[in-house]
């Protein structure tokens, strides 16, 4: 080492940790700035949830909007890509690439649900398709109820229109100091009855 390395190195580290660190926080700032316009957009009904409550609402409702776009557009891509591999001489042929697509795709869709969700499972890897399971999120009627009457456990309902009216529920509770998933199902508005479903 030098000895301008030996009078100034310590100081350029330094110097070139504050740029990373200030990087690093401009980054964070942006993506906490997204996740609350992204909650801003929806139409949120918090009637039924009790006033104490009502300050975990922006909380639950980023962390879980925010992990259905990130499934949301991993299934955007994987379809575009598996599109590119169709070969449209053989519609119903598996072409070159797509089992490794699936594979890709099992995994890169489980290591978003499974860090959030209670029940882990892979089912919720089968398919990908257009309209994507959660593209309901950007159009502008959608309708979200939140929903808490304990510290512990929160309900999310959202109504959206996908030719025809249906909605999702998503149960979550709170493990240490995490909100988790424990229930997705699905239904229709004029119907009590829920079904079963996964992330």
């Amino acid at each position: 080492m030098g000895i301008v390395d030996k009078l100034f190195g310590n100081k350029q580290d330094s110097t070139k940790k504050e740029v990373v660190d200030e990087t690093s926080q401009i980054v964070n700032n942006a993506r906490n700035e997204m996740k609350n316009k992204v909650v801003e957009k929806l139409n949120i009904n918090t009637s039924q949830t009790q006033e104490k409550f009502l300050q975990l609402t922006d909380e639950i409702l980023e962390f879980l909007i925010n992990k259905l776009q990130e499934i949301n557009s991993l299934e955007h891509e994987i379809f575009v890509r598996s599109k590119s591999l169709k070969n449209p001489k053989e519609p119903n042929q598996v072409q070159l690439g797509e089992k490794e697509l699936w594979a890709e795709y099992k995994k890169r869709r489980s290591e978003i649900t499974n860090p959030i969700s209670l029940n882990q499972s892979d089912e919720g890897s089968r398919s990908f398709g257009k309209p994507t399971k959660y593209e309901y999120l950007s159009y502008p009627d959608t309708q979200v109820f939140f929903i808490m009457k304990s510290a512990n456990r929160a309900i999310v309902e959202i109504i959206y229109e996908y030719g025809i009216k249906k909605k999702d529920q998503f149960v979550l509770k709170k493990e240490g100091e995490n909100w988790k998933v424990d229930t997705k199902k699905y239904g229709f508005p004029d119907e009590t009855t829920w079904y079963k479903d996964v992330l």
